[in-house]
C-alpha cells in the first residue's frame, strides 16, 4: 500500500504521524467528531509500529450509528473499546442535552452517505416529535425540515480533566470548534501538544487564529474552508478548512 493522496486530508496524516513520532512512553489522543474513528484508529497503528506500549484513544462521537460502527472499527483493528475511551455524545462547550441533526430536509440520508451532522442552530424551532426512530432514538422534526434527536453534551475540559499530556486533538465538530477551543483553552495551554481542527468558516477560522496566538500556540498549517491553495505539495482543493497547532510549552520540535 502506497502512501495516501495528496488531498486536504493529507495534512492530518502528517499531524497524526507526527505526533506519533515525537511522543514519549505513552500516547494520548482525542477525536472529537470521530466518526467511526478512522484517525484514532490510524494513529493506534502508527503507535503500534514504534513500539510504544501504553495507548490511550478517546473517541466522541454523536450519531448512534456511526458510535457503533465506531466500537466495531475499533474491534476490527485488534483494539479493545474497554481499553480506550468511546463516547457517545456530541462535543459541545457546556455540558447537558443538545439535540443534533439526523436528517436534512427533504432528504432520506443513509449514515454511510453523510458525515456531517452538527447541533442544531441556536435560532431552530420545534414544530413535533415525529412518529418514527432513528437507532432507537425518538426523532424531533423542526419547521425548517430539519431533522434532530436528543444526545448527551460533553465537554473538553471535562474529557481532559483526568489527563495529563495529550499528544493530538483531531477535531471535526462541524461549526462548534471555535466555541470549544474557546471554552477550554487553558487547560488546552497546560496538557495538549497538538491541535489539528477541521474549519467550516472563515470567521470561524479567524477566531482560532486569534485565540491561539493570544496564548502562545504555533500556527503549522492553515488552509481556508472551500479554497484552493498552493501546498508544499501542490496544489489542493479543501472543502473544510484545516488549522494545525503546536503548544511550543510542551513541544518544541516539528520533524520535517
Amino acid at each position: 500500500m502506497g502512501p495516501p493522496p495528496v488531498d486536504g486530508e493529507y495534512f492530518e496524516w502528517i499531524d497524526v504521524l507526527e505526533s506519533v513520532a515525537l511522543a514519549r512512553d505513552r500516547y494520548t489522543m482525542l477525536e472529537l467528531g470521530a466518526g467511526y474513528g478512522r484517525w484514532a484508529v490510524r494513529a493506534a497503528a502508527a503507535v503500534r509500529q514504534r513500539g510504544i506500549r501504553e495507548c490511550h484513544l478517546i473517541a466522541v462521537e454523536a450519531d448512534p450509528v456511526h458510535f457503533t460502527w465506531l466500537q466495531q472499527h475499533f474491534c476490527d483493528n485488534g483494539l479493545d473499546p474497554g481499553q480506550h475511551t468511546l463516547i457517545h455524545g456530541a462535543i459541545g462547550d457546556q455540558p447537558g442535552k443538545i439535540l443534533f441533526y439526523c436528517q436534512m430536509p427533504g432528504r432520506q440520508d443513509r449514515a454511510d452517505q453523510w458525515y456531517g451532522q452538527f447541533i442544531t442552530r441556536s435560532n431552530e424551532e420545534l414544530q413535533t416529535k415525529a412518529q418514527e426512530f432513528y437507532a432507537g432514538f425518538p426523532v424531533i422534526e423542526h419547521k425548517s425540515g430539519w431533522k434532530s434527536i436528543e444526545v448527551q453534551a460533553v465537554t473538553l475540559r471535562d474529557l481532559l480533566q483526568d489527563l495529563d499530556r495529550v499528544d493530538l486533538i483531531d477535531m471535526d465538530v462541524q461549526g462548534e470548534e471555535l466555541n470549544i477551543v474557546r471554552s477550554a483553552i487553558d487547560d488546552l495551554d497546560r496538557k495538549v501538544c497538538r491541535l489539528h481542527i477541521g474549519t467550516h468558516t472563515h470567521h470561524i477560522e479567524k477566531g482560532l487564529r486569534k485565540t491561539l496566538r493570544r496564548h502562545g500556540w504555533i500556527c503549522h498549517f492553515d488552509y481556508p474552508v472551500q479554497s484552493e491553495a498552493e501546498t508544499e505539495f501542490g496544489p489542493i482543493r479543501f472543502d473544510d478548512g484545516v488549522q494545525s497547532w503546536i503548544n511550543p510549552r510542551l513541544q518544541n520540535e516539528v520533524p520535517r
